[in-house]
C-alpha cells in the first residue's frame, strides 16, 4: 500500500519556483532524481523543496520505495519539465533512485500514484510522458537505460490497484519536535554533518556552540514519528552516536 502524504511548500516559496496557479494538467511528466546517495529519499526531497532549494526547480510529487510526498497542489505550474508547454500543462512526478532504497518498488509505487492522478484529473495514459518528451533530457535516466522498462511501467499504471494509494492526513500534533545531536570536537566536523542534513536529507538545521564544542539541532518536525525517523536516519548514516528528540 502506497502512502501519499502532503508536505506543501509555503506560498511565498512557491511563488519563487513555480509559474503560479495556472497548470492546465493535461500531462503527467515522469522524472528521476538521478541521485543515488544514501538518504536521498522522498522525504528528503520534499524537505529540500519546503526549505528552499539552492536552485530554482520544482515538481509536484516525489516517490520512493515507501511513500509519495506531495510538495505542491496540482494547480501550480512547476518548473521541472524543461519547456513552457511541459511546465504549464504537466503534473511533475519524480522517482527516487537512492542506493538505500528499492528502485523497483519505487517504480511500482509511482505507477500506482500516477494511476490515481489519471483518474482524479481525467488524464489519458497517452499523456503520461517522460521528461525527455518535453526537453530532450535523458530523464528518467534509469528507466530510459532499461533498468525499468517504460512500456512495462505503462502496463503497471494500467493495472494499478488505485484503491491501495492511501492519502495520509497532515499530522495535527500540538507539539513539534527537534532532533539534537551529540557534540563535535571542531566546527568543521559539525559543518560537514550540517551539510549532509541540509543538502542530502533536506532538513533545516542550526549549529550551536556548547563551550568549546559544537552540536546540531534540526528544524521542527510536525510529529514525533517524523522526528524519530530522522533520528534513525542520522544513526544509520553514522553521523552522530548520540541523538535526542526534544518537544517544543
Amino acid at each position: 500500500m502506497v502512502v501519499w502524504r502532503q508536505y506543501l511548500v509555503p506560498e511565498a516559496q512557491a511563488a519563487k519556483v513555480t509559474y503560479g496557479k495556472q497548470n492546465t494538467k493535461k500531462y503527467i511528466v515522469i522524472h528521476e532524481t538521478d541521485n543515488e546517495k544514501s538518504g536521498a529519499d522522498a522525504d528528503a526531497y520534499a524537505r529540500l523543496q519546503f526549505n528552499g532549494m539552492h536552485r530554482e526547480a520544482s515538481w509536484h510529487l516525489t516517490v520512493d520505495d515507501k511513500e509519495a510526498v506531495q510538495s505542491f497542489e496540482f494547480n501550480y505550474a512547476c518548473g521541472g519539465a524543461g519547456s513552457a508547454k511541459g511546465n504549464l500543462q504537466g503534473i511533475q512526478i519524480t522517482i527516487c533512485v537512492n542506493s538505500d532504497g528499492d528502485y523497483s518498488q519505487a517504480v511500482h509505487n509511482a505507477a500506482e500514484v500516477v494511476a490515481r492522478i489519471m483518474r482524479d484529473e481525467s488524464i489519458p495514459i497517452e499523456n503520461v510522458v517522460q521528461h525527455y518528451y518535453f526537453s530532450g533530457k535523458n530523464c528518467p535516466r534509469k528507466m530510459r537505460e532499461g533498468q525499468a522498462n517504460w512500456l512495462q511501467f505503462l502496463a503497471y499504471i494500467k493495472n494499478a490497484p488505485i484503491g491501495t494509494v492511501r492519502k495520509r492526513k497532515i499530522p495535527t500534533d500540538i507539539e513539534r519536535y527537534h532532533v539534537v545531536t551529540g557534540t563535535y570536537e571542531t566546527r568543521q566536523a559539525a559543518e560537514n554533518v550540517h551539510d549532509v542534513f541540509k543538502y542530502r536529507f533536506g532538513w533545516g538545521v542550526h549549529m550551536e556552540q556548547i563551550s568549546d564544542k559544537w552540536r546540531l539541532k534540526t528544524a521542527l518536525f510536525t510529529s514525533k514519528a517524523e522526528a524519530k525517523a530522522a533520528e534513525k536516519k542520522i544513526k544509520a548514516a553514522q553521523l552522530s552516536e548520540v541523538t535526542d528528540v526534544i518537544a517544543e
